[in-house]
């Protein structure tokens, strides 16, 4: 499939009652280049559109993604979620005259989360409940037909660990000057066998990737931060930004939920954990340790960062003791399961 295959943008508009409608630039918090803007029909209800390509989007490059985007051909012809989850997709088209690719879907602007806010705890059970159902889902007859697709694993787990944003690569030029003085805190607080942990599976991601390999896969979102997602009035949990759909392990989804929410999560981390496993009616501590190592690897310069500004998480931890918290488990996780 190519993006010829998917129906042309204006057709797609046409079919909304958008025909015509002018764009409106949507400020928004994205940091991949993807465009969005917001339309009104006839009715004013308000839609967004989210323009991207292979070209403009280095989280794609850097993904291994194809010219039709795996978020396109998700939106257009993506397996259903299972209630209460759903993907608020209203369908993908290219633009015949840019080139780009046209993500439509409602304006969920009072729906989905404030990342900077706090989330209550029902609001993150309800979340936690939504991802686990997504998770125990029967998706055979869906993941042959998609799995040219999917989100590679290396590339997702390793996307911005230190050794992407030094060596050359979409990485580097995109973020490497904001994210690399947060690695550098990260080096200087972390404790030492942590530190050295974290630096070995920067440099070689093949015993954390096995490790994952031997644990059952299923459709994770790939992106799952709050901002991400929201309660609609119905008690549907809409997930947005499926950029990294992915087949894999769920550590790579609860470790990426766990240290991309740091700053709105009630809980601490093993009781995130623990909510999203009574969800499926069991726990594996394994899936566990796999996680904590995953989020390290992808944003320890985030609790570098948070501990040299003295932050104090929604949970009432500071980033000091948050830091200490995720260095012991990742020694013991990395002793245990690697």
């Amino acid at each position: 499939m190519s993006p010829d295959d998917l129906e042309p943008l204006d057709g797609l508009l046409a079919r909304h009652g958008l025909a015509g409608a002018a764009e409106a630039p949507f400020p928004n918090d994205g940091w991949s280049g993807a465009v969005l803007t917001r339309l009104l029909d006839a009715r004013g209800r308000a839609f967004i559109l989210k323009r991207d390509s292979l070209e403009r989007d280095w989280i794609a490059q850097a993904t291994a993604d194809r010219p039709l985007l795996r978020e396109a051909w998700f939106a257009a012809s993506g397996p259903a979620l299972p209630r209460p989850a759903r993907a608020p997709h209203l369908g993908a088209g290219l633009d015949g005259a840019t080139g780009d690719i046209g993500i439509l879907m409602p304006d969920l602007s009072d729906v989905l989360f404030d990342w900077t806010a706090p989330l209550g705890v029902d609001e993150l059970d309800r979340v936690l409940n939504a991802l686990a159902t997504v998770h125990d889902g029967d998706w055979s007859s869906a993941l042959a037909e998609g799995k040219e697709h999917w989100t590679p694993w290396r590339e997702r787990v390793t996307l911005i660990c230190r050794s992407s944003l030094e060596r050359a690569g979409p990485a580097r030029d995109a973020v490497a000057d904001r994210l690399l003085t947060g690695w550098d805190a990260w080096d200087r607080l972390a404790t030492p066998r942590a530190r050295a942990i974290i630096a070995e599976l920067a440099h070689d991601s093949r015993p954390l990737l096995d490790a994952l390999a031997g644990q059952p896969a299923t459709l994770l979102h790939g992106d799952l931060k709050l901002a991400n997602a929201g309660i609609a009035a119905d008690g549907m949990v809409e997930l947005v930004d499926w950029q990294m759909v992915m087949v894999a392990p769920v550590a790579i989804e609860l470790g990426w939920f766990l240290v991309s929410n740091v700053t709105a999560l009630p809980l601490r981390p093993d009781e995130v954990l623990a909510r999203y496993w009574r969800s499926r009616g069991r726990e594996d501590t394994r899936e566990n340790d796999l996680a904590i190592l995953v989020g390290l690897l992808l944003r320890g310069w985030r609790k570098g960062a948070d501990t040299e500004a003295g932050v104090v998480h929604a949970s009432g931890v500071s980033a000091a003791d948050d830091l200490a918290w995720w260095c012991e488990h990742a020694i013991e996780a990395f002793d245990r399961s690697l």
